[in-house]
Parts: C-alpha cells; sequence; structure tokens
C-alpha cells in the first residue's frame, strides 16, 4: 500500500467515527425528544440517524477492506462489498420510510374517523431542532471535506455526505412546521392543526425516498455488472487509443465496470507480430496509471490477446481508430 493510499484510508476511517458518534448522538436526542413531545416526525428523525450509525459501523469495516489488494479468497478484489453496502444501506432506510409512511397514513385515516389524536408538547422542538440541523451541517461537511482530502473517490464519504445533508434539511423543516403549527388555530386550517404531525411524517417519507432509490439502483446496476457510465466509457476509449497509438497492437474492444470507487477495465487486443510477455504486463500497468490520473478513481485493468472480442461485436469508431 502507498503512503497516500495509507493516508487517505486514515482520514476516510476517522470521518466515520465522527459520523457514528454524531448520528449517535441525534439518535438519542431523536428518540428523546419523541417520548417528550409525542411526535412520531421527530421518531422518525431519530430512526433515520440510527440507520445512519448502523451504516457507519458497516462503512467504517468496508473501507479498511476496499483498499486491500485481491487475494485468493477475493481473486477479483474486495470493491464489490462498497457497492453492496449503499445496496442494504438503501433497502434498510426504504424500511424505515416505509413505516413512517404507514404510521402517517394510519393516523390520517384515524383523523378522518373523528378519532382524537394526541396533543403534542412543542417546548423541547425548538432546542432539538437547532441542535440537530447543526450537528447535521458539521457532519456533512466533514464527510465532504474528507471525500475531497481523499481524492474524491470513496463512495462511502459521498453517501454520508448526502444523508447528512438531506438529514439537516429535513430535521430542520420538520422543527419549523412543528412550532409553526399553533398558527393554523386562527386561520381557516385550524381542523388541520391537530394532523401536523402525521402530514410531516407523510411528507419526509416522501422526500426522503428518493436518495435511497437512486442510491439502490446505482448499486444494482454495479452490482449486477452493468456497464460504466458514457462519460467514464468515453474517458477510457481515448486514454486506450492514446496507449495503443504507434505500436503493433490493434484493439478489438474493450469493457469498463464501476464498482464502488474502483474501475474495472478489460481490454481486447489483436497483436499484429508476436509480442513478449512483459511488453504486455508494461502495458497492462501504464493503462492503470493513466486511467487513474484521467478518471480519478483507482483502476485495475487486464488485457486480453484476442482476434474476437467473446463478448459483443467490436465498436466500429475503434477498429477505424486503431
Amino acid at each position: 500500500m502507498t503512503a497516500s493510499i495509507a493516508v487517505a484510508r486514515r482520514i476516510e476511517q476517522r470521518s466515520l467515527r465522527f459520523g457514528i458518534g454524531a448520528n449517535a448522538v441525534m439518535t438519542m436526542a431523536g428518540f428523546s425528544a419523541h417520548v417528550l413531545t409525542g411526535s412520531n416526525a421527530l421518531l422518525l428523525d431519530g430512526l433515520y440517524s440510527a440507520v445512519l450509525v448502523g451504516s457507519s459501523l458497516i462503512a467504517s469495516r468496508i473501507s479498511v477492506n476496499v483498499v486491500r489488494p485481491p487475494d485468493r479468497a477475493w481473486p477479483y478484489g474486495y470493491e464489490g462489498q462498497e457497492a453492496l453496502y449503499v445496496l442494504f444501506r438503501s433497502l434498510v432506510l426504504l424500511g424505515v420510510i416505509g413505516f413512517g409512511i404507514g404510521s402517517s397514513t394510519s393516523s390520517l385515516i384515524d383523523w378522518w374517523r373523528g378519532v382524537p389524536l394526541r396533543t403534542l408538547n412543542l417546548e423541547p422542538v425548538a432546542l432539538y431542532t437547532a441542535g440537530t440541523t447543526v450537528l447535521c451541517a458539521l457532519l456533512a461537511w466533514r464527510h465532504h471535506w474528507d471525500w475531497h482530502r481523499t481524492g474524491r473517490v470513496s463512495l462511502l464519504l459521498l453517501t454520508e455526505a448526502r444523508n447528512a445533508r438531506i438529514d439537516a434539511l429535513i430535521t430542520l423543516a420538520t422543527g419549523l412546521s412543528l412550532l409553526g403549527a399553533p398558527l393554523l388555530l386562527a386561520t381557516p386550517l385550524a381542523a388541520m392543526a391537530s394532523i401536523t404531525d402525521a402530514l410531516l411524517v407523510l411528507l419526509v417519507s416522501l422526500a426522503l425516498m428518493r436518495e435511497p432509490l437512486l442510491a439502490l439502483r446505482d448499486a444494482l446496476t454495479q452490482a449486477a455488472g452493468c456497464a460504466a457510465d458514457s462519460e467514464i466509457l468515453r474517458i477510457t476509449r481515448t486514454v486506450l487509443m492514446q496507449e495503443l497509438k504507434g505500436v503493433q497492437l490493434q484493439m478489438m474492444d474493450f469493457t469498463v465496470q464501476q464498482l464502488g470507487r474502483t474501475a474495472f477495465v478489460v481490454v481486447y487486443i489483436n497483436p499484429l507480430q508476436p509480442q513478449e510477455a512483459d511488453v504486455i504486463d508494461g502495458l497492462r500497468q501504464h493503462i492503470d496509471a493513466c486511467c487513474t490520473a484521467q478518471l480519478g478513481r483507482p483502476v485495475r485493468s487486464e488485457v486480453i490477446l484476442t482476434v474476437s472480442p467473446p463478448i459483443h461485436q467490436p465498436d466500429p469508431q475503434q477498429r477505424s481508430a486503431s
């Protein structure tokens, strides 16, 4: 492991440990605020933070694994653990969101049937909202700053920073809405004052749903082996064309798959004349280095000598350029 990778791993680990502590504090604050106020919206906020505590614990372990080289136990490396972390974390978050939607819907049905709803104690809401929002904002800044410091390749830090930003916005909106609910009593919407909490839970749940759904989609495509996006393919094609220019090697095709922070590149080459094995090894090392520099993420490549790529037909653009 190079010194820069070791430093980046230490930064990532410290950031994730900070996230565990911060989310644990917010979890206890959310549960305490729910007990003191009776608000299910604050309970949902606490549950969201509790999921982030668990995900940060798992992420800190995965952060150690993903930088390990392939071995006999994991011959293709440990990068897939990062994508699986995002996948299962998204599923857990969707479960929490589903609970919020179910509980709020049940409360709204009871209100529609004339069942009286519990009166909320709003005194602790202002303190909870201010403290939790500030802590979320600090956590989001820390993760995002450490993401930049580690080369902007850590899917773990990027995901945790996005979660903290969303949590800050949701907490602030929820707190302000609860504090503003009594103002409805002097308006034609006075009848809705008692269901403000249930409506907030429903709206917050729907607002939270987008992020885990998008993360789940991306993680599923990575784990299922889908090709990287078009921009990564374009950059990789440019690098490969430059590397093969002026040598007796014809690129027949290439593939790129992104898994977590790492891109896996496979190049299918037709040698136009006999080649020494060390030439091919050197080419692979050059591809690793150049693609890593251009893509801004770790790259692992493999060069396969063939006249007939096994995956699909060669790209005419590649054939003509070679």
